[in-house]
């Protein structure tokens, strides 16, 4: 949305006595709704740079998920969009206690948001540590390359043994996740910079001299009913013509005080059916018909496995396959969402009575 709409500077006109928010980094659920929608809006704020999941439900009941990116202002003007921030979505203003906003919707009327912060006591509380550093390869020549680390990391609110070992997971690639929560960031940076100066020197004239990046990022998708799902999304670049990203979710049942696993939540038969769902997901989103394979569209095969990598969401249970997995790299990464009303039967039911609260209403508060 390159030209902003008058509306829009009348919203920020009519929020402007409201007490901002402080800049520091933030998790928030927001919730609210209008004639148009139910909405619920999970944000992260970390060194004023926004990840988000934004809940539709309209007038049909059906529940959409819009990951987004965005920037928080000084003053606490805010944007948010999809596509690399290239498409606006939601813009306006951020507070406290509430967030005011004119939605885009996908006949791009502008849709105007009144959200309200959510009780704590409908979500786990959480906080975002960041955690940012730069060690240059050899220190005493002004022109060395550097190494640049920027990680996020989410913390329960509330001080327990058992959500620090649960949450500690996030960083379960590196072998760290044995380390407190208050270390795993800085400890993380430290092998990083290790590796950095031991894999390149300039003594050695046959060892590469990069400037190496690592980050991490996170969002999350779900956090109701004593269940959490968030995300992390890491990149990291060390020479070469691109660097690597990925993401990896996590799902937690607080009351059992366990990682989720898919055979957590759906039952033993739902496997069978599951890799069709995901194909004919993929066939739709893709524009594949049924006489022509995934493979000619560039799919490594016709066969979708399921993945591990899992997040769950008011809009359903999603697969996510990072690049390489079942696509080249220019695919990008592949991402499925099965919705509640096809694979709630295929779900165990202990679990699916815990989610059909959030199919009635995405605001608890309502």
């Amino acid at each position: 949305m390159k030209n902003c709409h008058p509306l829009i500077f009348l919203l920020l006109l009519f929020v402007q006595t409201i007490s901002v928010k402080s800049q520091q980094s933030f998790y928030s659920c927001y919730t609210g709704d209008n004639e148009q929608y139910e909405v619920r809006l999970h944000l992260v704020n970390a060194s004023n740079k926004l990840n988000a999941s934004l809940l539709l439900k309209g007038k049909s009941n059906t529940i959409e998920q819009l990951n987004l990116t965005g920037r928080l202002k000084p003053g606490g003007d805010f944007h948010l969009g999809s596509n690399f921030g290239e498409d606006t979505l939601l813009v306006g203003r951020l507070t406290s206690s509430r967030l005011e906003a004119y939605f885009k919707d996908k006949t791009n009327d502008l849709v105007l948001m009144h959200l309200q912060a959510e009780e704590p006591s409908n979500h786990l509380g959480l906080d975002v540590e960041t955690y940012e550093q730069q060690q240059a390869l050899d220190s005493a020549k002004a022109d060395s390359p550097q190494a640049i680390y920027e990680g996020q990391l989410l913390v329960p609110k509330t001080n327990n043994a058992q959500y620090d070992s649960l949450f500690a997971l996030q960083k379960k690639r590196n072998k760290l996740q044995s380390v407190k929560l208050d270390e795993l960031l800085y400890l993380e940076a430290e092998s990083f910079f290790s590796d950095y100066k031991k894999l390149n020197n300039f003594e050695d004239k046959d060892a590469p001299v990069y400037q190496w990046i690592k980050s991490s990022e996170v969002a999350v998708q779900f956090n109701q009913q004593g269940i959490i799902c968030f995300s992390t999304a890491d990149y990291v670049y060390t020479g070469g013509a691109h660097g690597l990203s990925s993401q990896w979710f996590f799902v937690f049942d607080l009351e059992r005080m366990e990682s989720l696993t898919m055979h957590d939540v759906f039952k033993a038969e739902a496997f069978a059916i599951l890799p069709s769902l995901l194909e004919q997901s993929l066939r739709n989103t893709y524009q594949v018909d049924a006489d022509s394979s995934l493979h000619s569209v560039g799919f490594f095969s016709d066969e979708v496995g399921l993945s591990e990598n899992f997040w769950l969401s008011a809009a359903g249970i999603g697969f996510y396959y990072n690049s390489y997995e079942i696509a080249p790299y220019s695919f990008g990464h592949t991402s499925v969402v099965l919705p509640f009303s096809k694979i709630h039967d295929l779900l165990k039911p202990e679990l699916y009575e815990r989610l059909k609260a959030i199919q009635a209403s995405l605001n608890p508060g309502l």
